[in-house]
């Protein structure tokens, strides 16, 4: 498993892996998020860019501004928009990104969304990103190449042993509250990627090196 870690606009530092994760919305407002990841396009790293809006739930981004966003950085993999657990919602949100950005399709990956099994379609020649909430339908879909999973809420060790790619905030999180992987209960709250404020840097260091020697040693 490759890891990019997903980490707040002040401490984009942790992001030391070459595989980097970006938000279309903050790229436009944030000048010192959108040089960083310019900078990692410069350096060869793996770009995904998520098309989702700022915040815990997973809502569609405004089309207008991942145009924009797209105008200023080519990503590597953009992974397209969805409604969290709401698969008829998201099958048509993505027909339309598709139809919007169709000189980029061959980089355009479908978000898996759905509230049960039955709306777990997956072919298995698709690739396809796979949000941690819908994590509970891992065993009921073929490994894809390349998958990716977007980030941890449970536990480090939820995803071992699969394959593909994984963005994750949780050694930020867990390590912005002084906690470190093992003290992983109860479960963090989201990132903003707006905090300032780190206490314990040498934890969350920490958290960042563990994460990334845990999946890809």
């Amino acid at each position: 498993m490759k890891v990019g870690i997903i980490a707040p606009i002040k401490f984009l530092e942790y992001c030391v892996t070459d595989i980097q994760y970006c938000l279309p919305s903050l790229l436009i407002k944030s000048k010192e998020y959108r040089d960083f990841y310019l900078g990692k396009k410069e350096e060869g790293n793996f770009l995904v860019m998520d098309c989702r809006q700022v915040g815990w739930k997973r809502v569609p981004e405004d089309f207008s501004i991942v145009e924009e966003a797209l105008s200023m950085l080519k990503p590597s993999i953009i992974i397209a928009p969805s409604y969290m657990f709401n698969a008829e919602a998201s099958n048509e949100v993505y027909g339309k990104f598709v139809e919007k950005f169709d000189s980029w399709s061959k980089r355009i990956i479908r978000c898996l969304e759905g509230a049960s099994e039955s709306d777990i379609k997956v072919n298995k020649s698709e690739r396809i990103a796979v949000p941690s909430h819908m994590y509970r339908y891992l065993s009921k879909f073929p490994e894809t190449n390349p998958i990716i999973y977007i980030d941890n809420h449970l536990n480090l060790e939820e995803l071992e042993g699969r394959e593909g790619i994984l963005v994750t905030s949780l050694p930020i999180r867990l390590g912005l509250k002084g906690r470190l992987l093992v003290d992983y209960k109860p479960t963090p709250e989201s990132l903003t990627l707006y905090e300032t404020g780190n206490k314990y840097p040498e934890i969350v260091e920490r958290n960042v090196l563990d994460t990334i020697e845990f999946y890809e040693e």
